[in-house]
């Protein structure tokens, strides 16, 4: 006899990858549900890249005026922090509310609580248990774990973007893009920052030429970068932290506030992968090139929770489309992550596309560079802009774009440009026929395109 099951699908999570199934699927006469443990949204809406954003927008506004001060700017600008907080819950409060309408329009169940597997087809949510003929796992990612002595005083990105007040001083802990992105905002804000940095080179996966000169031009806004500098323990001391760092924590330093900024990792472990014999590393769920997961054919995984590469939002979007319409047509479609761009937001923002030096290295592929420090062309200098920096690497003879990289005013938006022109397999040649528009950022590419 057929099995019957509660649902057709049953969604752990309800972020940017579970967000997908349930939109693909909503007129497909499906049974779905969605179980969360926390605020229906995910965290890109609620306490990652959307919040973020508002934040850095404000920070955009003080570097700006900083950069053009003595250039006809005179004005002193600040941030009233409690005012941008409060800005920022505009865009975060009405979500989980406005999710749950959407879902239940849809005609899809919610449920809340933390979800764990009691078997193959079956999780439990909250007090109930549900049987899905499909599980999919959209869990995101959390702050992995430090190892240090005294973590209990050190805070989360997700708790950073709802303080009422900003300290004097703030120590973040890994030199990756949130310890960045925040330590931008919150000197602009006003505050020290300082970023201790593990090993030698922060940013990894960035290109390093332009992570220098990002490094220089956070140090002319009150970031300090401190490379080789493992944190060992973080401990009280009054009203402010005291910090052991170094290979042996030879090294103390003092801070009025901690943030973890070391990296996230899949947020798995407590769904009891082991009863539904899905296996994971620490990188995530085992998927196939479907994702599905290669032990449980009933399982599939998507997103951060997922062990697939560039854990960002745009690819948790189409890992969740591609599981939607795997299970609604068989498996017949892989997720295409050609081209897939990576921002740092900082002042100015850090982006990139495509392959580095080092992995075009690795691969034995022959490769042309053009790389410049920019803050003597125009679109720098007409905004005060003192560090910037692009780099294109295309293949030596077929000149087709192999990577960009770039640093500097609109950054973020300039990158979609090479992002389709790598998913298009275009050459150097066919982007230096184009007529941009001048000026602009992207039209400066063309001197190092020739």
């Amino acid at each position: 006899m057929p099995v019957s099951y509660d649902y057709d699908i049953v969604v752990i999570g309800s972020g940017p990858a579970a967000q997908a199934v349930a939109w693909e699927c909503r007129s497909s006469n499906l049974r779905l549900a969605l179980v969360e443990g926390r605020e229906y949204g995910g965290t890109c809406p609620l306490r990652g890249c959307d919040p973020k954003k508002v934040l850095v927008g404000a920070a955009e506004v003080i570097g700006r005026a900083a950069g053009m001060r003595g250039r006809g700017i005179r004005s002193q600008n600040e941030i009233r922090w409690p005012d941008l907080i409060r800005f920022k819950r505009t865009f975060t409060d009405p979500i989980p509310a406005q999710m749950e309408k959407r879902l239940s329009e849809w005609g899809i169940d919610t449920y809340h609580g933390w979800a764990r597997f009691l078997g193959h087809n079956t999780v439990q949510a909250g007090e109930k248990n549900l049987t899905g003929r499909y599980i999919v796992i959209g869990s995101g990612a959390i702050p992995g774990r430090l190892g240090i002595e005294g973590e209990e005083h050190v805070i989360s990105s997700d708790q950073f973007l709802d303080l009422e007040a900003l300290p004097e001083t703030i120590a973040f802990v890994g030199g990756g893009y949130i310890s960045f992105e925040f330590a931008h905002v919150a000197a602009l804000a006003g505050s020290k920052a300082l970023i201790l940095q593990r090993g030698p080179k922060p940013l990894k996966g960035f290109d390093p030429d332009l992570v220098q000169i990002l490094v220089r031009a956070s140090g002319k806004i009150g970031v300090e970068v401190l490379s080789n500098l493992p944190v060992r323990s973080v401990e009280r001391r009054g009203k402010r932290f005291g910090i052991r760092a170094g290979e042996k924590g030879e090294h103390s330093l003092e801070a009025d506030l901690v943030v973890h900024g070391a990296g996230r990792v899949p947020h798995i472990q407590r769904l009891d992968l082991g009863k539904a014999g899905v296996e994971s590393s620490p990188r995530g769920v085992l998927v196939n090139e479907y994702l599905q997961s290669i032990s449980n054919p009933s399982v599939y995984a998507a997103g951060d929770a997922a062990a697939t590469p560039y854990p960002l939002t745009p690819t948790a979007n189409l890992g969740g489309k591609t599981v939607a319409r795997n299970i609604l047509s068989g498996n017949t479609v892989k997720a295409d992550t050609r081209g897939v761009p990576s921002v740092v937001f900082t002042f100015p923002p850090l982006a990139s596309v495509g392959l580095d030096e080092e992995e075009l290295r690795r691969r034995g592929i022959e490769y042309e560079k053009k790389f410049a420090e920019t803050s003597s062309w125009f679109d720098s200098r007409r905004i005060g802009l003192e560090d910037s920096g692009m780099k294109i690497l295309a293949g030596k003879n077929s000149r087709k774009i192999l990577g960009v990289h770039l640093l500097g005013n609109h950054a973020e938006e300039a990158i979609n440009v090479f992002a389709l022109a790598i998913r298009l397999g275009l050459t150097t040649d066919d982007l230096g026929q184009i007529p941009w528009v001048y000026p602009s950022s992207v039209s400066e590419m063309g001197y190092l395109i020739g």
